[in-house]
């Protein structure tokens, strides 16, 4: 009668195991983008940043440069 207690509450917390990852699978969306979706933003921006910078050092060379008669 002992192994079929055991049995039976092994089963009763895998189940309930596997509802509370369920529940954590299901909230997870809510709770806010991944980290690899934020990590994936910041280096977008920063390549945006660093692009903005680029026409900025090209556009003040132009600027900078000797005008030709």
């Amino acid at each position: 009668m002992n192994d079929w207690l055991t049995v039976e509450l092994a089963r009763e917390r895998k189940a309930q195991i596997l509802v509370e990852a369920e529940e954590r699978r299901l909230a997870r969306p809510v709770a806010g983008p991944s980290l690899r979706a934020r990590m994936a933003r910041k280096l977008f921006e920063f390549a945006v940043t660093l692009e903005r910078e680029e026409t900025w050092r090209a556009v003040w060379e132009d600027l900078e440069a000797p005008r030709q008669p």
